[in-house]
């Protein structure tokens, strides 16, 4: 049995609050908690002493029970720093490269605007695991609230980057969504999934498979995402724009 562990506590309509837990020490690590009811009954439930809070940009549906937790727990909250106004309650605030560590968990910080100005996310290089926020989702990337699609393209190009067996964390399940965008994309110059249908099929299926047995999407392999999500195909900052705009549409 693994000692270090993610839970999914699914919340709201389609949202995820993430519990990293480690057994051995009976301890946990909550990420992006919209609401507290869900995570602290499962705390509670589990016997888990709340050792830290990590939130990835100021949307109410991803810091809504945090200073519910962070005063049931005693516990210090993480935030991005460009987003100190919007979350005052927070005990550090991070930019680009700050470590996060919650033995025996460890996190660096990476700045990735365009759903937000201020969005962060957290890298476990030791587990290959990316809490992304709103910046990707399987099949797709976040809207743009606030960013550029300069932005948001770079952001997206700093994921590709990493390890291919990173497992990323995405806060909302969309994947059957934006398969659907993914199959009506039309087969011209501005459509870089064109020419990976069979790949798409394979992935399609276990989506299928795994929400016809009630089971999330999420985690997202990177190396799959790669291969299928148009938002991480595209070859350059207008094709990303053609893309996200099509899909604001559907």
């Amino acid at each position: 049995m693994k000692t270090e562990r993610v839970e999914l506590l699914p919340i709201f309509d389609d949202n995820y609050v993430f519990v990293l837990i480690n057994d051995d020490l009976s301890s946990a690590i909550v990420v992006d908690p919209g609401e507290s009811s869900a995570a602290e009954e499962f705390l509670m439930e589990h016997g888990l002493k709340l050792t830290g809070i990590l939130l990835t940009h100021h949307h109410a549906d991803h810091i809504g029970g945090a200073l519910e937790l962070k005063n049931r727990f005693s516990c210090p909250v993480y935030a991005p720093l460009k987003n100190k106004s919007q979350i005052p309650f927070a005990d550090h605030y991070l930019q680009e490269g700050d470590a996060v560590d919650l033995p025996p968990f460890s996190f660096q910080a990476l700045e990735l605007p365009g759903h937000t100005l201020g969005h962060i996310a957290y890298w476990d290089e030791k587990h290959k695991w990316l809490f992304s926020g709103d910046v990707i989702f399987g099949l797709g990337c976040g809207r743009l609230f606030e960013g550029s699609y300069d932005e948001a393209y770079a952001s997206l190009q700093r994921i590709k980057a990493l390890p291919p067996e990173t497992l990323i964390y995405c806060t909302h399940e969309y994947t059957e969504r934006n398969l659907q965008f993914c199959r009506i994309l039309s087969a011209d110059d501005n459509t870089p999934i064109l020419g990976n249908a069979e790949i798409l099929d394979t992935y399609a299926l276990d989506l299928h498979n795994k929400r016809s047995a009630r089971r999330p999407s999420v985690p997202l392999s990177l190396a799959m995402e790669t291969e299928t999500n148009p938002f991480l195909m595209a070859r350059d900052v207008e094709q990303f724009r053609y893309l996200r705009e099509l899909r604001n549409r559907q």
